[in-house]
């Protein structure tokens, strides 16, 4: 650019041409909203697919245990029981599995460290634990939703590690990290199932509280299953509009807790994995609280 004479008759320094990054440099406002509506496409159809989710059988009776809260890792946990109930659940005619959560302890944010004192067995071992689970469960596992313990990986790094390894036992399992809805076809009976690890609500004298308010206000359900609690493995029947419904609450294999001790919490039942069964040529649903008993049902319906 061509230099001006200033008023005593001196050079100006010519404007510069700058290259580079301009301080104000927004994004382009027509990519950005071509970004977020390609975005929202994904998010619809997931929510579509999750709609339409379902599991199928050609006849019944159908039955389906709960299981959770192993807390592979910890101390305290009953690993011979979760064991034997897994290879029950793999060894009965028409029983499958379905996992909710806090499968291994996985005690790997800060805050938490210190719970990893009182153990001997390290992160690596919990997976191993897991991945060893899974070798039993995945030829009858049919739904999978995360707990707190297991998205903590997530929280940290972005990564379900905990669906990735899921995956490579059951890859077509139907997985949720969250809140799962699923439709059970047995027959020509189709029953709704929802599954999560915490449902919002509870009550002192009423454990599967939080499922059965769900079922009122949500009606989008007639079986209701989750866990966390670590208070009782329930099978409770209860109305939801003149509607038979169905509300599992899984107990905790984690038998030993010096924190509920120390928390004053109450003594939780003696139940684990609980269990339903869906009797499509009676439209019954049947619930156990004893994994043994359910499968001694099928056992007898399929000898």
């Amino acid at each position: 650019m061509t230099n001006q004479n200033g008023s005593d008759g001196g050079l100006i320094p010519a404007t510069p041409e700058s290259v580079g990054v301009p301080a104000h440099d927004p994004p382009d406002e027509a990519q950005v909203w071509e970004r977020a509506k390609r975005e929202w496409q994904q998010v619809s159809r997931l929510v579509d697919r999750r709609a339409k989710q379902r599991i199928k059988f050609e006849y019944g009776p159908v039955g389906f245990a709960l299981l959770a809260d192993q807390h592979f890792g910890d101390g305290g946990v009953d690993y011979p029981r979760a064991e034997k109930e897994a290879q029950i659940v793999a060894d009965t005619p028409g029983l499958y599995a379905i996992l909710a959560g806090d499968v291994v302890n996985n005690f790997i944010i800060t805050k938490l460290a210190q719970a990893r004192y009182d153990t001997r067995l390290s992160i690596p071992d919990e997976w191993a634990l897991l991945r060893g689970y899974l070798r039993i469960l995945s030829p009858k596992l049919q739904v999978v939703v995360g707990g707190n313990h297991d998205q903590w990986v997530t929280m940290l790094t972005g990564i379900d590690y905990f669906r990735d390894v899921v995956g490579e036992f059951s890859p077509t399992v139907i997985y949720d990290s969250d809140d799962c809805l699923v439709d059970a076809e047995v027959a020509e009976w189709s029953v709704s199932m929802r599954i999560r690890h915490k449902w919002k609500g509870s009550s002192i004298y009423n454990p599967t509280h939080g499922i059965e308010r769900a079922a009122k206000w949500d009606q989008d359900f007639i079986i209701g299953m989750g866990a966390h609690t670590h208070v009782s493995g329930v099978a409770r029947s209860f109305n939801i509009g003149g509607v038979n419904g169905m509300a599992l609450l899984a107990g905790s294999y984690k038998r030993v807790d010096s924190y509920a001790r120390r928390q004053g919490f109450a003594k939780p039942n003696t139940s684990t994995a609980v269990a339903v069964i869906i009797d499509a040529e009676e439209h019954a649903l049947v619930g156990f609280d004893c994994l043994e008993m359910a499968a001694k049902y099928l056992r007898a319906v399929y000898r």
